[in-house]
């Protein structure tokens, strides 16, 4: 068994008071570029969260808004605890929501596209969240370009990615004007299946706002498909749930499918430029799956490849 140590007094005494003794602590995977994630199991076998951040963005997340975005329908975990460390680390105690979302509902899954619907539609446009000073916000500027590029060392490889990823660049500018509240994060591994089947999102460090392709790309997983075949797919099913629900597809959600592919594109740009400023953080695996993939989603014109 892991240990303790290096937990805060503060956290150390809640658990001790709040919960069953402590036997068991297992480090999760995953990019943790500036804290920990552990699972916590206990005597009475239940479990626990304890996640450490250098910024506080979750825990004003869930301070300021959780309740709001619960209110939307949409499942979230529970923050039972949060306390700065004497350097300034935001720890949190968060519910633990026992089963994993299955690989087998990963591909444009009904209920994982509707609890996104809830988010968006519920703070669309006037109806946005107000967000703190210090919430994420997603951008595409020239200095990510220039970093994912850097992966391809071939010159010829270095100068097709850099030049195609400029044009969709531009083309992708719309995706950050805050039509509505994103997740920011809703990639598979984010998703957790309740005990009584409902789907649960965890991981609110990146609540933000934007265009619903960037959540919507982001639940997908890789790169996508070569044919557009899956972007459609979730497109379709997700205007499905405005015009169900609300009797109108926004304007903004005409083109849906390509936003998609132009938001999963500037979300592969993201991860390989923040992975040139600390490799050892992110998992070799999936910078090697998007070196591979990625030129072949660019033409030499830097035309998303339809």
């Amino acid at each position: 068994m892991e240990s303790l140590t290096g937990l805060p007094m503060d956290l150390l005494l809640y658990l001790q008071s709040s919960f069953a003794p402590v036997v068991g602590v297992e480090s999760l995977s995953g990019v943790k570029v500036d804290g920990s994630v552990t699972r916590l199991t206990l005597a009475d076998n239940s479990s626990v969260i304890v996640k450490s951040s250098s910024n506080s963005r979750e825990g004003n997340f869930y301070t300021l808004h959780a309740d709001t975005v619960r209110a939307t329908g949409v499942g979230v975990t529970k923050m039972y605890w949060s306390g700065l460390d004497e350097v300034g680390t935001q720890w949190m105690v968060f519910e633990f929501v026992p089963h994993p979302f299955p690989k087998g509902r990963w591909l444009a899954d009904p209920a994982q596209i509707r609890t996104l619907f809830y988010l968006h539609s519920a703070t669309w446009k006037h109806r946005r969240i107000r967000l703190d000073e210090e919430a994420y916000r997603p951008e595409w500027n020239d200095d990510l370009t220039t970093r994912a590029s850097e992966w391809f060392l071939d010159k010829d490889a270095y100068g097709h990615v850099l030049s195609g990823l400029q044009v969709i660049q531009r083309q992708a500018q719309f995706l950050f004007e805050p039509q509505c509240c994103l997740s920011g994060d809703p990639n598979p591994t984010n998703w957790r299946v309740g005990k009584a089947g409902e789907v649960v999102l965890i991981d609110w460090e990146r609540f933000c706002h934007g265009h619903p392709a960037i959540d919507l790309a982001i639940a997908l997983p890789g790169l996508g498909s070569g044919d557009f075949v899956m972007e459609e797919r979730v497109a379709a099913i997700y205007r499905s749930y405005w015009q169900q629900n609300l009797g109108y597809i926004p304007p903004e959600l005409d083109t849906l499918a390509r936003s998609i592919r132009l938001a999963k594109l500037w979300s592969a740009v993201e991860f390989l430029a923040n992975a040139r400023l600390g490799q050892q953080l992110f998992p070799t695996e999936t910078i090697t799956y998007l070196v591979r993939e990625l030129p072949d989603f660019i033409t030499m014109k830097g035309e998303l490849a339809l």
